[in-house]
């Protein structure tokens, strides 16, 4: 009991009900809809991970290691290549650098990470640079004959942009996650009835999206809070 009590140590109801709530959902949702084993653990560690990171939770990589792992074994079945290639070689290894580099700046009585902001300037070089990419990618996922080329390579970018500024504690990660999230909901939606885990994988999303919103509101809070203390 008194590692439970640790572990929400600093988070206010809010933020423990939204866990809780969404958590029993995706449980409730797969049950109905009788969707695989698989998804359900996808989706119910995925949505403690984001949780988590939002929090600012070192904790966070545990389950998202978890949760990269399964997706990545769902989108290679379904042949999104550029999800699979993303979760499989790119996710994993940087769960393990995510863990260590925020192990050393977080916040040793609250447990939270430090987190940082972009400049103006940085955020447009930023926005010119992704859409390049993206374009770029959509053409060799197309040459691959991979489903929904475009969308794939939408998320794939931006998720690989968002885990870089994730890693490094920029709060506008989030503003990429939620672009990610959107992406990710219409791509599923649009394999619903062609894949089993689809439904789940929906929810999922769409609990991602929510949660995106509220941890960019949260790590503006960090950020400043590092400002200050810097």
């Amino acid at each position: 009991m008194s590692k439970v009590k640790d572990f929400f140590k600093g988070w206010s109801k809010f933020e423990i009900c939204w866990l809780v709530l969404s958590t029993v959902i995706m449980i409730v949702l797969s049950v109905i809809w009788g969707d695989n084993t698989l998804a359900l653990i996808s989706g119910i560690t995925g949505i403690l991970g984001v949780v988590l990171a939002a929090k600012g939770k070192v904790s966070t990589y545990f389950f998202a290691t978890i949760n990269v792992a399964i997706y990545a074994y769902l989108t290679f079945n379904n042949h999104l290549y550029g999800e699979f290639m993303l979760n499989a070689f790119y996710y994993i290894p940087m769960n393990f650098v995510g863990f260590y580099l925020w192990s050393r700046h977080k916040d040793e009585e609250s447990g939270e990470v430090e987190g940082k902001a972009l400049t103006p300037k940085q955020i447009v070089i930023l926005l010119i640079a992704t859409a390049v990419i993206v374009i770029i990618y959509w053409q060799i996922l197309t040459h691959l004959g991979g489903q929904l080329a475009l969308i794939d390579a939408m998320s794939t970018v931006f998720s690989v942009i968002a885990l870089i500024m994730q890693v490094a504690r920029y709060a506008e990660q989030w503003l990429l996650w939620i672009i990610v999230n959107v992406v990710s909901v219409i791509m599923w939606i649009l394999l619903i009835g062609k894949d089993s885990s689809a439904v789940t994988m929906v929810v999922m999303w769409v609990a991602y999206l929510f949660n995106s919103m509220y941890g960019y509101y949260n790590w503006k809070k960090l950020a400043a809070k590092n400002s200050e203390n810097h």
